[in-house]
């Protein structure tokens, strides 16, 4: 390389240190999909938190419902706990199970109302959980409620 390129050279290279107008772009370029991610990754967590909350209360409002009707069947117990499912797809509820055993003894019942959603989330990261691949995310949610039959006098 002689004197007269390496002159050239250093020129142009302190020229392209001096130069700014593109700095901007690239710099967005490069962290654009960082805060893309942090809003998809936000996004998704506060999803799946509202999913759980509904779930949650749709299995309390059905065990609450349990309570105040002592002889409620199982059929009318799962349907208030499906009606409840604010906000959610109801072909994503894989199961409500209502478990209440009396206590022959004194007519008492322990009631457990579980209630079992399929979280699909926005993108399809479930399809690389291999656990999770053809169902989604299962979200449960339970409640238990403690009855007595009053005896009338």
């Amino acid at each position: 390389m002689g004197p007269h390129k390496k002159q050239n050279f250093l020129s142009s290279f302190t020229r392209f240190r001096r130069e700014t107008k593109a700095v901007a772009a690239v710099e967005f370029s490069l962290t654009f999909p960082i805060y893309l991610a942090v809003v998809i990754l936000v996004i998704e967590m506060a999803r799946i938190i509202f999913t759980y909350a509904v779930v949650m209360h749709a299995a309390e409002e059905a065990t609450r419902f349990a309570l105040v009707n002592y002889n409620a069947t199982t059929t009318e117990i799962q349907n208030v706990a499906k009606n409840s499912l604010i906000g959610l797809d109801p072909d994503n509820l894989t199961a409500i199970i209502v478990t209440a055993p009396v206590d022959v003894s004194d007519q008492t019942k322990l009631i457990t109302v579980e209630v079992d959603y399929k979280y699909v989330p926005i993108l399809p990261i479930h399809k690389f959980v291999e656990s999770a691949a053809k169902n989604g995310f299962s979200l449960t949610g339970s409640s238990k409620g403690f009855l007595t039959e009053e005896i009338p006098t």
